[in-house]
């Protein structure tokens, strides 16, 4: 995958993300605490860690963006 590419699939991903994020962060008011803590402990790092790597746009921070998705979205799941 070249630069641009790289760079135009990581902006995509990054927002959607984003969004996620902000969702999850409206319904953790609603949430019980341990859903809060699982948040704060275990997806909170991966979504922090898929912003910072994201700025590399490389490959692996494509996968790392996209594994942060998937985290999100599932906890998105449980809180449903």
């Amino acid at each position: 995958m070249n630069t641009s590419n790289i760079k135009a699939e990581v902006e995509k991903n990054i927002e959607k993300l984003v969004g996620l994020r902000d969702e999850v962060k409206v319904r953790l008011h609603l949430a019980s605490l341990d859903a809060k803590q699982e948040w704060d402990d275990k997806i909170a790092p991966h979504v922090l860690d898929a912003e910072t790597a994201a700025k590399n746009l490389t490959d692996a921070s494509v996968s790392k963006v996209e594994d942060a998705i998937d985290k999100v979205q599932r906890f998105l799941g449980k809180l449903h």
